[in-house]
């Protein structure tokens, strides 16, 4: 939802998205447009499961092909095995999202245990209906 997407760019955690932050926000999404035209070899305007992954690796979120495949299953809104751009977005933000969380939790050392990928697992396989319940509409 908007709103749990928007959370993650609420750095003063005041509710809002101030003129600072929505620019951050501006700058992220940049930074996804430019990796979904940078790693879409096909051109074809969709984001296949490889070459999610290839732009995962570039951002240093080091998960599996296998877990790549995961996500476009769990993104893909069109059930094309490819993720569209606004698809794309979606599976970002959420990664983007819990890879902070994850990270600030191993920096405040934790008892963190979990890889990245398996907690991103462990989130996506407790969602009844991912696709359904992440919409900007």
């Amino acid at each position: 939802s908007p709103s749990s997407n928007s959370r993650l760019f609420d750095f003063n955690e005041d509710g809002h998205i101030d003129l600072a932050e929505f620019g951050e926000l501006m700058r992220y999404i940049g930074g996804w447009r430019r990796a979904f035209l940078r790693f879409n070899g096909t051109a074809t305007g969709f984001i296949t499961p490889d070459e999610l992954f290839r732009t995962l690796q570039a951002c240093s979120c080091g998960v599996s092909k296998k877990f790549s495949t995961a996500l476009v299953e769990n993104f893909d809104s069109r059930h094309i095995r490819a993720l569209a751009f606004d698809d794309y977005i979606r599976c970002c933000a959420t990664v983007q999202s819990l890879h902070q969380t994850f990270n600030k939790h191993r920096a405040s050392k934790s008892r963190v245990s979990l890889s990245l990928e398996q907690l991103l697992t462990i989130v996506l396989e407790s969602r009844p209906n991912p696709v359904q319940n992440l919409s900007f509409d």
